[in-house]
């Protein structure tokens, strides 16, 4: 078979969160033969250093901009960066992460053989501009990938694929798919919550609630939004249980992540890109044998009551959201809760691994 070279555009840095993308491409090389060529083009955010060493078999190219690449200005600083570069590589395969990376299209000389753009976030969250820019790729792609079924088909709603093939997979990675869960009565006894940590989008002033600080919960990941700063400066000052560790890479936390009896998964629903799809770090707790408590959003809570493999809250509210964690604490030690982390593991082999994922996506490939 002749050499393949497969070119990606990120719009997130590798390494400390999306680990779908590493696991797609890597899966990508294998279906075109260990010998195909892998780059891949990502920003270079702030605090998110390169670890091309942790990707040895895709070559990392990292585009500086001088201003942030989620902002306009930086994104299409990047982009205007990275489209004449994909133009000279002739792609046989091009993928493109996000409708954040699809002005790319619209820069190339010639059409790869095969495009494929894999919607992880709703394009109604990059504003109208960008839907019509999604009207105007029918042409231009040959498969889209959706994480969830109620996104796909908003997105195939507002921006009309009518006729693109499209599939969904869930959001799991392939870091984690063979770890024997850490025996329950070895773990620390707390609560991890990992992610971004906001007032809005995740309900950050939870975790300053005097109610909470007497419960175990650890917390990572970079703090963002408005008033990021003072969230920040509070988490710090707090001298309860409830403790905030800071931002580290993915495989630094997935060290740390089987130790915990739970895992926090909870978005606030302002849009269908926070209320629809599993986040990453839902799979990723179930297949280290730790139980997500979650709020209801569909495909968690589906998932969840599917396996028996967590708890649901009851809804969106500090009531509830305290109340899970309660019922999660007392359960240590208990048979249920055995149960459920054997049911994590059993949800893992059958069917929340990237290999069971990626069959889904085979049939539209085009050698």
């Amino acid at each position: 078979m002749s050499q393949y070279r497969i070119v990606a555009v990120s719009d997130v840095s590798l390494g400390f969160g999306s680990p779908q993308i590493a696991a797609f491409l890597r899966s990508l090389q294998h279906f075109y033969g260990p010998a195909a060529e892998v780059i891949l083009f990502e920003p270079d955010e702030p605090q998110k250093p390169s670890r091309q060493s942790f990707f040895p078999t895709v070559d990392i190219r990292r585009v500086s901009t001088a201003f942030h690449p989620h902002t306009g200005i930086g994104r299409v600083e990047y982009l205007t960066q990275v489209a004449p570069v994909v133009n000279r590589l002739h792609p046989d395969v091009l993928v493109l992460f996000c409708t954040y990376t699809l002005p790319v299209l619209f820069h190339l000389h010639s059409r790869p053989p095969f495009v494929i753009f894999y919607a992880l976030e709703s394009a109604a969250l990059y504003g109208k501009f960008d839907i019509q820019m999604n009207r105007s790729i029918g042409s231009l792609v040959d498969l889209i990938i959706y994480p969830e079924e109620n996104r796909a088909a908003r997105d195939i709603a507002i921006s009309g694929y009518r006729a693109i093939p499209f599939v969904t997979i869930y959001n799991c990675s392939d870091s984690h798919q063979s770890r024997t869960p850490l025996s329950p009565r070895d773990r620390n006894g707390r609560v991890l919550y990992q992610g971004t940590i906001d007032f809005e989008r995740t309900h950050g002033s939870y975790y300053l609630n005097p109610k909470l600080q007497d419960l175990p919960i650890d917390l990572f990941g970079p703090i963002t939004g408005s008033d990021g700063s003072d969230l920040e400066a509070r988490l710090g000052s707090l001298s309860g249980q409830v403790r905030y560790r800071g931002f580290i890479d993915a495989a630094t936390l997935s060290a740390f992540r089987p130790n915990y009896l739970f895992s926090i998964v909870i978005w606030n629903p302002i849009n269908e890109n926070t209320l629809y799809a599993c986040p990453n770090k839902f799979f990723e707790s179930i297949a280290d044998g730790v139980p997500p408590i979650t709020a209801p959003h569909p495909q968690c809570d589906e998932l969840v009551r599917r396996y028996g493999c967590g708890i649901v809250m009851a809804d969106w509210t500090f009531e509830s959201f305290l109340q899970a964690i309660e019922d999660g604490l007392r359960m240590r030690g208990s048979d249920l809760y055995e149960e459920m982390v054997s049911n994590c593991q059993r949800a893992t082999m059958q069917e929340l691994n990237w290999n069971a994922q990626f069959d889904r996506i085979k049939p539209f490939l085009r050698r």
